[in-house]
């Protein structure tokens, strides 16, 4: 099945899409089990390889087992799939497999989600100065991808982050009373 033109994921919006996932899951490295991180990378890299060569994507059924085993190893390492460390696995997890069924610019859309979701995530075991100057880094970058996503191929990579840096600064004094409010 097809998907229709204005529907469909712009092949040069790809490689932002896989800077983002690896952006924001590259860091979990550190405080992931290494059968996750391993099999996050070896997603990573086949869906990378699938596009890279222009190759069809694998099927429901296939990705549904990934998905089951998984989320059974995500179970067995930790005892539920609730948690904080539960609950990070699988969002790690879920972000390089959805790499692997990329085809519309929703597909796109819920790599922008997890995104920023996972930098929110980073905050759970580190509050360095370090690890905010990476996801500032990270966000600029999962934004510009927003921006690259909706802007069109016309957009050049130079533009599409110079706007996405504006739009982080226009958002920094919400930011910033959001982080008095709420600390």
């Amino acid at each position: 099945m097809s998907t229709p033109a204005p529907l469909a994921l712009d092949r040069g919006a790809t490689p932002w899409l896989f800077a983002a996932a690896l952006a924001t899951t590259l860091p979990h490295v550190e405080h992931q089990p290494v059968w996750l991180s391993a099999m996050s990378g070896l997603l990573l890299l086949w869906a990378g390889w699938l596009w890279h060569r222009n190759q069809r994507l694998p099927g429901t059924w296939l990705l549904a087992v990934i998905a089951t085993l998984g989320c059974s190893a995500v179970f067995v390492e930790y005892r539920t799939l609730l948690g904080r460390d539960a609950g990070v696995s699988m969002l790690v997890m879920f972000m390089a497999m959805k790499l692997l069924e990329l085809k519309s610019r929703r597909d796109g859309m819920i790599i922008v989600t997890l995104g920023y979701f996972l930098l929110l995530t980073h905050y759970f075991y580190s509050q360095s100065i370090p690890t905010g100057l990476w996801l500032l880094l990270a966000l600029w970058l999962v934004t510009a991808t927003l921006v690259r996503l909706h802007g069109g191929p016309a957009a050049t990579p130079r533009a599409t982050l110079r706007y996405a840096a504006s739009l982080i600064v226009q958002a920094l004094p919400f930011m910033l009373v959001l982080y008095l409010l709420f600390p």
